[in-house]
């Protein structure tokens, strides 16, 4: 469930041929809240657009209250905070999960978070800051690369997921079809996914599904694995965890006779 780097833009936002003034704010937005107070340079470098343009849609969002501007960085403003939190359509399962990643986070020391599919991307519902918070993504709402752990725990259940609908989808890049069948295989065969990659060194994320009463899988718990000596001891807290999740879901009523 790593992060991937800031998104790129692959073209000038509002050029001919761009991804257009609105997908190269949100792609400034998305690198922001990644890094956290960032200056002009190194956003531009972190999400691969022009700098002209990052200092064009950094005036304009700065005009919005999106973005705040301190001793020449920048930072995710107040507004962007307000209609964040707006977001509640998983509520519950943010309360849910309170438990279960407090005991996570406390028994691993790691950054820990529950993703699940939202709009077409795996998506934070709410997580925890601790060891490699800074590139295992905890906001809620930071949205997951479509090879993250959680992606492949949901595609091995063959359940509906960021990237992976319908199972039979090409897989991400990175992988071969091959690769990514084995990786399937092995996540459907130890009911979990370990995602070994490079960012700054070598990094491991671990992801853990969470089911409905029905069996259904209805969210991932991830965490970092910042000592991979000390992977077994982090693997069964995860999956006790995950457990613990299942089992406050499956308690609640149904949808429809829920606050959210």
């Amino acid at each position: 469930m790593e992060q991937g780097r800031g998104a790129r833009a692959g073209g000038e936002a509002g050029s001919p041929g761009g991804r257009g003034v609105l997908a190269g704010a949100f792609v400034v937005l998305e690198e922001m809240a990644r890094v956290g107070e960032v200056g002009l340079s190194a956003l531009a470098a972190g999400t691969g657009l022009p700098k002209t343009t990052v200092y064009r849609l950094l005036g304009q969002l700065v005009e919005l209250g999106a973005v705040e501007q301190h001793q020449g960085r920048y930072r995710v403003g107040a507004t962007l905070a307000r209609l964040g939190r707006s977001w509640t359509a998983h509520r519950f399962l943010t309360r849910s999960a309170a438990g279960p990643l407090r005991h996570l986070a406390l028994e691993t020391r790691a950054t820990v978070c529950v993703a699940i599919p939202s709009g077409g991307r795996m998506t934070v519902v709410t997580g925890i800051a601790a060891a490699a918070r800074e590139f295992f993504p905890h906001l809620p709402g930071q949205t997951l690369p479509p090879d993250s752990a959680a992606d492949v725990v949901f595609a091995a259940s063959g359940a509906p997921s960021s990237a992976r609908t319908p199972p039979a989808a090409p897989p991400p890049p990175g992988h071969t079809s091959n690769q990514w069948a084995r990786r399937l295989r092995t996540a459907r065969e130890q009911g979990l996914d370990l995602h070994q990659y490079e960012w700054g060194g070598e990094r491991l994320c671990l992801a853990v599904p969470v089911h409905a009463a029905s069996g259904e899988i209805v969210a991932a718990v991830g965490v970092a694995v910042p000592d991979p000596r000390r992977l077994a001891h982090t693997t069964e807290v995860a999956r006790r965890s995950a457990r613990m999740l299942s089992t406050s879901i499956q308690r609640l009523p149904p949808p429809g006779r829920r606050n959210t």
